[in-house]
């Protein structure tokens, strides 16, 4: 699991550098939103507000949340996605990468993060795996 962590992290970083160059418009990584499916609202959550709800042991006030790793923006609104990527990991290597299926505690329960994040978000979803390739949602 930590070298999971540890692979994302570095993946993050990778995509970063090669975004700065070749994507003109803006791009999130790891932004936090609050989707409400039956409103079709989404708002941000910033960096310091998730920080210090975490510190503050106040995590379920983050239930329900998504936080995709990486969305490239089309213009300015940071509401919408021209399209959302997901880095996956899985371990062994020999298990395929797969989205996230929410439960039955989730206010997006029978979907998966794919299918919340093309919602939310608006532009398609894609998961990235090493050696698995790209696949939509």
């Amino acid at each position: 699991m930590q070298l999971g962590k540890l692979k994302h992290v570095l993946a993050l970083q990778c995509a970063e550098e090669v975004l700065k160059e070749l994507w003109p418009a803006p791009f999130s990584i790891e932004q936090r939103y609050r989707y409400y499916p039956n409103a079709r609202f989404l708002e941000t959550i910033s960096r310091a507000k998730e920080a210090q709800l975490i510190a503050d042991g106040c995590t379920d006030e983050l239930r329900g949340t998504i936080k995709p790793d990486i969305v490239l923006h089309e213009d300015r609104n940071l509401l919408e996605s021209a399209l959302t990527l997901d880095f996956k990991f899985p371990c062994p290597d020999s298990n395929l990468p797969k989205w996230t299926e929410y439960g039955p505690n989730s206010p997006y329960i029978g979907m998966n993060q794919g299918e919340v994040y093309k919602a939310a978000l608006g532009g398609p979803a894609l998961l990235i795996s090493p050696g698995n390739g790209v696949r939509p949602r």
